[in-house]
């Protein structure tokens, strides 16, 4: 009957041991793509796609800057702006959305097949010309 008792009390105990390091077991839930800055380049050239390239990859962003005329320029404007964007979380990916004389306020962020894609929002009232087109390179943060 002794051991019935001690197996009853032991059992709770044993019950609690087992690998767990005492952390918690509950997880933030992944955070959400987020647009943290939209660089406006003038006369940058470049090509619009919604390929989002990774900051912190040297072959993904020498593969995205070669795609501009003046390079230098455009690699200095993504440095600085990463170096604005404080500590984040997530990983920092640039993607040009648009070329011309408007600049998207606001993106959409969808991982695709290939990857994460950047797409620009309906700009409200187009300009018809400006002096000198832009080129929109959005700067986001990837979960």
């Amino acid at each position: 009957m002794r051991r019935f008792i001690a197996a009853l009390v032991l059992l709770p105990l044993l019950a609690g041991c087992g690998d767990d390091d005492g952390g918690s077991t509950d997880r933030p839930a992944a955070a959400e793509p987020e647009l943290v800055q939209t660089l406006v380049l003038t006369s940058a050239g470049g090509e619009v796609a919604p390929t989002a390239y990774l900051v912190d990859d040297r072959a993904q962003m020498k593969a995205y800057v070669k795609t501009f005329e003046d390079r230098d320029d455009v690699a200095a404007a993504i440095q600085q702006a990463v170096g604005e964007a404080d500590d984040r979380d997530g990983e920092l990916a640039v993607a040009t959305i648009a070329i011309g004389c408007d600049v998207p306020e606001d993106v959409s962020i969808t991982e695709g097949e290939d990857g994460w894609e950047v797409h620009p929002g309906k700009v409200p009232d187009p300009k018809q010309e400006c002096f000198a087109p832009t080129t929109s390179v959005a700067l986001v943060e990837l979960p």
